[in-house]
């Protein structure tokens, strides 16, 4: 059972408290994702009080909690605080601040969760790697998985998200990355910014002055990487790795083609080291995010060779992976992209899929949310884009794309308000296809047309 940094003595030092001996396994602010030995942290939200979880949090495992009203019918320690939250925070920054872990950062509008998983893996047969679960990228997502970092931990991986500004700037003050990765900088979460300049000044609030990156890795393709990259030499960061896929940088594709189900790439370091790997994927596009793995490896002066474990990499589910499901007696492949979608991952998986695929398709999209005074000009040049692809079959949802539905309905065209009603008529369209594709904002439930279709066809091994 793994140990964390944070113990009883940090405990009692911190509170000024006496609490039995003890070492923590975890922490956790959900109680049923408690296990035996882990931190409860009882927080009130807007829509659940944790307060009112603290027993089963005990009955789970918990051997401590930190909560803003105490429950004494439970017998574990309960240390009452006015929010736990905070102190979420406020112990994370202690184990940071105490930690001699290597931290790695990474940022972008698109790509986060599956490059820090794809690094986590090309590093699985080091020691002492650590990565953060999921999505935890938020305020309370990143101080919780600092706390859940083993105590030998050399490399911390970690991801942070933003909706709005300063959000990058208040995680970074608890994370102190060594190193920052900047992935791409596209139009989602528009809505709560002015323009695409607006949201790089905000992914941009990885580099900070008052937390100075050691290194920072960023795409050179990417819109406005000229601001990023004069406020990384404004504040003298010691090391800057470039990598781009059309233009003079420190990392630089070569050649890359599809063969079957991979992708073969070959890389460029620095115009004199040339290594070629393959990736489990068809997803041209996710070329660029490996070179910042190359990047990360460089950077922690791990061997660049690891990179050609992404050979036997799985693709998360609902970001890009491939399921066989089995229609009567013809095989039909599920590229299942359903977890989230901006307009320029739309685009860019959509026009992979089809590089691959001239056959007859079924392709579901779902509306594409927090796009702000934008939406309905990117929901249309969706549509315009499908509606000259022939030779597929389209199934649009949700009330972005319900509200066109008039201009665009035709043969290949079909409108549904939500997943529920596609779902009662979906069978209706998998007799002639070959394969399916399916890509939308999560809060569409897209998922739940994936699980009805892995139901209603065998999963093929």
């Amino acid at each position: 059972m793994k140990k964390i940094s944070l113990n009883s003595d940090d405990i009692n030092k911190i509170f000024n408290l006496n609490i039995e001996k003890q070492y923590f396994t975890g922490c956790n602010v959900d109680s049923r994702l408690i296990k035996k030995g882990n931190i409860f942290f009882a927080i009130k939200g807007k829509s659940n009080d944790g307060n009112k979880y603290i027993a089963e949090a005990k009955i789970n495992g918990a051997t401590l909690a930190i909560v803003e009203k105490k429950d004494h019918k439970v017998k574990i320690p309960q240390i009452l605080v006015n929010k736990s939250h905070l102190i979420l925070i406020k112990l994370a920054k202690f184990i940071r601040n105490n930690s001699n872990s290597k931290f790695i950062a990474i940022t972008g509008s698109v790509g986060k969760t599956s490059t820090k998983d794809a690094l986590a893996h090309i590093l699985k047969n080091e020691k002492n790697i650590f990565s953060a679960r999921k999505s935890y990228n938020n305020i309370f997502g990143v101080p919780l998985e600092i706390l859940n970092m083993p105590s030998n931990t050399k490399i911390g991986i970690f991801e942070v998200g933003m909706n709005h500004k300063n959000e990058i700037k208040k995680l970074i003050s608890i994370l102190k990355p060594n190193i920052g990765v900047i992935l791409n900088i596209n139009y989602v979460h528009g809505g709560n910014f002015n323009s695409l300049k607006d949201i790089a000044l905000a992914k941009a609030e990885i580099i900070d002055e008052k937390y100075p990156l050691d290194t920072l890795i960023v795409n050179k393709d990417t819109t406005h990487f000229k601001l990023i990259n004069a406020k990384a030499r404004k504040i003298k960061i010691k090391n800057i790795f470039t990598y781009s896929a059309n233009k003079n940088a420190n990392i630089m594709l070569d050649d890359f083609r599809i063969n079957k189900s991979q992708l073969n790439i070959a890389i460029c370091i620095y115009e004199e080291k040339k290594i070629k790997y393959k990736m489990n994927s068809t997803n041209s596009y996710l070329i660029t995010n490996t070179m910042a793995l190359i990047a990360c490896l460089k950077s922690i002066k791990y061997d660049l060779n690891l990179i050609k474990n992404l050979k036997d990499l799985s693709i998360t589910k609902g970001r890009g992976n491939i399921t066989k499901l089995k229609k009567d007696n013809k095989i039909i492949k599920l590229h299942d992209h359903s977890y989230n979608s901006s307009p320029t991952s739309l685009f860019a998986s959509l026009n992979s899929f089809l590089k691959i695929s001239n056959q007859k398709n079924l392709i579901i999209v779902g509306d594409m949310h927090e796009l702000g005074s934008k939406s309905n000009y990117y929901h249309i040049k969706v549509l315009n884009f499908l509606s000259k692809n022939r030779n597929s079959i389209h199934l649009l949802v949700g009330k972005n794309f319900f509200k066109n539905r008039k201009k665009y309905s035709s043969a290949n065209m079909h409108f549904f308000n939500n997943v529920e009603y596609l779902n009662s008529e979906i069978v209706n369209f998998v007799e002639q296809i070959n394969k399916i594709f399916i890509k939308g904002s999560n809060s569409i439930g897209l998922y739940k047309t994936v699980n009805y279709l892995n139901n209603i066809m065998q999963i093929k091994k």
